[in-house]
């Protein structure tokens, strides 16, 4: 423990920031602003031992920059927002043959790009968004953009927004923001709200990106889109929040797919993958005299298309917090499970694991060790808010596998067009297992300014069953030092 709050602290000399403000070009226009992020960031690696020469144990530096111009009118908004991501440093040995695979993001981006250290520039969003169409609350976005599943209308409660934000928004759809390149849609969304209801549709093909610095391209052979009907904070329910959405997903890549079959059939199945996927949310918060409590549910089926395959998924999440009055800190208690489907028989003619599509997956997995593809997650999570700034978030999770005969997931959707490395997913198999690990993690954000702000992060995963039959150690680390600075 010692050295990892060594390597932590001296990645502090490390790191410069990341910052993001609007300002208003006045000498122009009021109309016109300036917005500007460098996010920077150091992480550090210790994956379960391998054993032989492949490297588990390093650290890893990047920052991303994004610079937007934007004209807000009345009638229309017109953002033009670049992006460069560059990478420092990264390991060129820390990806093993099957089944060990990447060892960490280090790992990931090697194998996706070109050197140990590499940047690139692209447009990063470039749209015009229609706001005064002669039908009130109805407006139409169009260009390349950034988007959430599950978050299009907040609440104005800072409760259920926590929850939508961080619980329910991207589990499916999102730009996976953590990654130093992320991902956007070129496309169209189309909005009205008429409150407490409001409609969502978007359709689009994704970009190039998330662990590939080429993050200029559009995928067009990935079709997406997406439909919604949220009702927020309705009379009846004036501190609920609820949700029916759809989505479509069509690759046709030709990338070879992750799955249970056996290597040889996979590699000859090349067919299109066309998904379904139908869902719903609710939240709800209750008030108190001991503390306001909280209530979440989230769910999805799947039915289409994998590749030669008939596919079937589901999925749901359960999860209930409580936020005790009167007590220092500000603490917020909360419990979970959540589950998907996974695929019980490589050889039956279907495939049954749940497909997470486009996720932001980071967001439902801090160590990012797994995902929500054959998944089984019992956690409690504890968060402390000691003074106006800081926030601490402690999190224990116990992970397991929905079926043995299926593979333990990692990845979070396409992210290039032509080579098999950017299908999205990657896999090892369980041999029957179904003891993945169990994570104890740690993170602490602190508002040092209204423009400087510091992010720290430390898991320690503890391997189960299906680590110790592959890996030589079961134990494993990843932290990360993040500041962000506002100009």
């Amino acid at each position: 423990m010692r050295v990892w709050v060594v390597r932590l602290a001296a990645l502090l000399t490390m790191l410069a920031g990341s910052a993001r403000a609007e300002i208003p070009l006045e000498a122009i226009s009021p109309k016109l602003s300036l917005a500007a992020s460098l996010r920077t960031r150091g992480e550090v690696w210790n994956f379960f031992e391998p054993g032989g020469t492949t490297n588990d144990d390093y650290i890893f530096g990047a920052t991303l920059t994004r610079l937007s111009l934007a004209w807000k009118d009345d009638a229309f908004d017109v953002v033009v927002e670049g992006q460069s991501s560059a990478l420092f440093a990264l390991p060129d040995d820390a990806v093993g043959p099957p089944p060990i695979g990447a060892l960490g993001h280090g790992g990931i981006y090697f194998a996706n790009n070109r050197a140990q250290n590499d940047a690139s520039v692209f447009l990063k969003q470039g749209f015009v968004n229609l706001k005064r169409l002669g039908i009130p609350g109805l407006s139409v976005k169009g260009g390349r953009f950034e988007f959430s599943e599950g978050s299009e209308v907040l609440t104005g409660d800072p409760t259920l927004d926590w929850l939508k934000n961080l619980r329910l928004s991207q589990r499916l759809i999102g730009p996976f923001s953590f990654a130093h390149v992320g991902r956007a849609f070129d496309g169209a969304v189309v909005s009205f709200t008429r409150a407490p209801l409001n409609v969502t549709a978007m359709a689009s093909h994704p970009t190039q990106g998330l662990f590939d610095l080429d993050g200029m391209d559009e995928m067009t052979d990935v079709d997406l889109a997406y439909g919604a009907v949220n009702l927020t904070r309705p009379s009846f329910a004036s501190l609920g929040d609820g949700r029916f959405f759809y989505i479509y997903y069509a690759d046709d890549r030709g990338l070879l797919k992750s799955d249970n079959r056996a290597p040889d059939v996979r590699a000859l199945d090349r067919e299109k993958i066309e998904a379904h996927t139908f869902g719903a949310h609710w939240i709800h918060m209750v008030p108190s005299s001991a503390g306001p409590l909280d209530f979440l549910a989230w769910g999805a089926l799947q039915t289409g298309d994998w590749g030669t395959l008939d596919h079937s998924g589901w999925a749901y999440a359960a999860e209930t917090g409580w936020q005790p009055a009167n007590v220092g800190w500000k603490p917020w208690l909360r419990f979970g499970y959540g589950r998907t489907s996974g695929d019980d028989d490589p050889a039956d003619g279907d495939h049954d694991t749940f497909f997470q599509i486009l996720p932001t997956a980071r967001i439902y997995s801090f160590t990012t060790f797994y995902n929500l593809l054959n998944n089984a997650d019992a956690f409690a999570q504890l968060l402390l808010r000691p003074m106006p700034g800081l926030v601490s978030r402690t999190d224990f999770h116990d992970i397991r596998l929905t079926e043995g005969r299926d593979l333990w997931y990692q990845g979070g959707g396409a992210w290039v067009s032509e080579r098999d490395v950017g299908f999205g997913y990657a896999g090892r198999p369980a041999g029957g297992r179904t003891d993945l690990l169990r994570v104890l993690e740690t993170t602490l954000s602190y508002d040092l300014s209204p423009n400087v702000s510091i992010v720290l992060y430390y898991a320690h995963v503890f391997g189960g069953a299906i680590v110790r039959s592959m890996f030589a150690g079961d134990q494993g680390d990843f932290g990360y030092v993040e500041m962000t600075l506002k100009i």
